[in-house]
This record gives C-alpha cells, structure tokens and sequence, in this order.
C-alpha cells in the first residue's frame, strides 16, 4: 500500500497497531496542550514520527509550525484513510495581534539582521585584512522567538517582505543597498 499523497509523501508500511496507538494518543496530548506546556509534547510528536517512518519534511513543516490540524489529517493518513488535496494554497489568515507584540517583533528583526550584517562584514579570523565591503545580507530567517502568524501580520502590515523559504526583508531597507 505505497500511496503517494503530495502533503505527506509516500505512506510508509503499515504500522503496527501499538505505534498506530501510541501515535494517536501522542496527537491527542498536543491537540489538547496549551501554549506554554505544547513544546515537550511537539518533541515526543517528532520521536514517534519519526519511528513510523514519516518523511522528514513533512515531519520539520508540521512541527516547526506547530500545526495542529495538518497533524490530525497525518494521523488520519496514516491510519489508512484517503486525505483529500486541497487545490489552491490556503491564503494565510491574518489574526489581530497586539501591536506591542508587532513592535517588538519587528525590533528583533531588525536587530538580528544588523547583527548578521557586521558578522558578515567583519570577517575576522579570515585573513589579516578585511575587504571592508557592505554585506548583501537583506534578508532573513524569521525568528523563531514569535508564531508564523506574527510575520504574516508584519507582511500584510506592508513592514517586512515575504521573500520565500520562511526568509523575511525589510521593506524600506535602506542599509542594505
């Protein structure tokens, strides 16, 4: 039973009903988690997924965004029902976010890619003299410090850019050019 489905890969070989269990009861505590406790049982998520053999990037998408409902369609999948394709990509839904929230969300931005701007700049330990050319660096990683839905609310905001890959760029840059 080798079903390809495009969200989750191929299906690995049929589990065996103690790790199918121990897979749903696993689903069930994170489902049921809050916030501050959802961390530990994303990690023990991971282990018994990654035991069942479930590719590791669907695997890293699902628990770096901690996405609770794709979760529940993988455990449905695996447990042998059909999941069907959503057609279009879903346009992210942007949430009302405190805007003290935005503000800091934004200074660590901007703080982590100064920050790499001068460590990209310094190149100490290189060679004994530097070139002293600006950095390219113009776009980053988001931070892992706020939800995705933080970052989505900055680009919808018109503040940072969505460049692709989860990377992030300032909109009115003017250092980086």
């Amino acid at each position: 039973m080798t079903e390809v489905n495009s969200r989750f890969g191929t299906r690995p070989a049929p589990l065996a009903p103690s790790l199918l269990a121990e897979i749903v009861s696993h689903a069930s505590l994170v489902q049921s988690a809050g916030a501050a406790e959802a961390g530990p049982r994303w990690g023990a998520m991971h282990k018994v997924l990654l035991k069942a053999k479930v590719q590791p990037a669907v695997i890293m998408r699902l628990v770096a965004n901690r996405d609770v409902a794709g979760l529940a369609d993988l455990v449905r999948w695996l447990s042998g029902e059909v999941i069907e394709e959503v057609v279009a990509a879903p346009v992210p839904v942007v949430a009302a976010i405190d805007p003290e929230i935005l503000r800091a969300a934004m200074k660590t931005f901007r703080k982590r890619l100064r920050y790499a701007r001068l460590d990209a700049e310094s190149r100490l330990g290189v060679g004994p003299m530097t070139s002293g050319k600006k950095s390219d660096i113009d776009a980053l990683e988001a931070p892992r410090d706020y939800p995705t839905s933080v970052w989505h609310a900055l680009v919808a905001a018109g503040r940072l850019k969505n460049t692709g890959g989860g990377f992030y760029a300032l909109v009115d840059d003017d250092e980086g050019e």
